[in-house]
């Protein structure tokens, strides 16, 4: 057998079964909700608000307020002891049946999620796999979908050969000797030919002078020196590359000069 419990634990159903009361007038509907939501002691299950208060609140006139309380008082929605008007005012309570049939619409709500007996709260169902006891949510590893997000290893070696790191343009002016000299034989101590050949020379705001990663050339121990060796091998790699295209393509023009020329004392 259902038991009653406190109207502020079914409160939401109650509201819910006022809501889908199909006989009930909407004028009944919105001062019930009006008391419940606004005046309604959730202690003591009771309320006091005038007629007056009550129809300010919704917009109705204090005769459709008094009707739509003998309604609900009629249909059972509200136990109604009615006050003198001198000084007690009229007390609302949800009825003992509108209480009974929110508890029970609560029962069937609860009865959704296994309880743990004797206990408050709510427990999840026995475990079917082998779950860990601690607190939160684990989930076993997944090879499968380690497979998807994990690049075998030639995409691993075409990531790491394609990552190259931003390095800063910073412009050392000719004035500047002591630091272009240093450049020039840091280049010239790795190899990397001169600043002239790199063509690393420009000019900003009238000024000429080199663009370079860095005001100074960097030391053996510095972790910067590796990118900017780096750096300049693949600014060499590229204009060697365009200097080998000007190269073949000024060849070319040579060969076909004189058959030019032979063609042209032919016409």
């Amino acid at each position: 057998m259902t038991e009653h419990r406190p109207f502020r634990e079914i409160k939401l159903q109650w509201l819910q079964l006022l809501s889908c009361d199909r006989n009930l007038s909407d004028s009944a509907r919105s001062v019930a909700l009006y008391i419940v939501t606004t005046h309604l002691n959730g202690h003591t299950q009771k309320a006091w608000p005038s007629y007056q208060t009550i129809a300010d609140a919704t917009g109705k006139s204090v005769k459709t307020i008094q009707r739509a309380i003998r309604e609900l008082e009629a249909k059972e929605w509200f136990d109604v002891r009615r006050g003198n008007g001198i000084g007690h005012n009229t007390e609302y309570r949800p009825s003992a049946l509108s209480i009974l049939r929110a508890s029970e619409a609560r029962e069937k709500t609860d009865r959704i999620v296994t309880l743990r007996p004797n206990e408050d709260g709510q427990i999840r169902p026995r475990r079917r796999s082998d779950m860990s006891d601690k607190g939160g949510q684990m989930c076993p590893p997944n090879p499968e979908k380690e497979k998807i997000y994990k690049p075998n290893a030639r995409e691993a070696c075409l990531v790491s050969a394609d990552v190259q790191h931003a390095v800063p343009a910073i412009f050392v002016a000719d004035t500047k000797t002591a630091q272009v000299l240093q450049w020039q034989n840091w280049l010239g101590s790795h190899d990397l030919g001169t600043l002239d050949a790199l063509s690393l020379r420009t000019m900003i705001n009238g000024k000429r002078g080199y663009r370079l990663p860095g005001h100074w050339p960097p030391a053996e121990t510095d972790p910067n020196s590796g990118t900017w060796i780096r750096f300049f091998n693949r600014r060499r790699g590229r204009i060697s590359a365009s200097s080998d295209m000007i190269f073949d393509a000024q060849s070319r023009e040579t060969e076909l000069r004189p058959i030019r020329s032979h063609a042209i004392g032919a016409i």
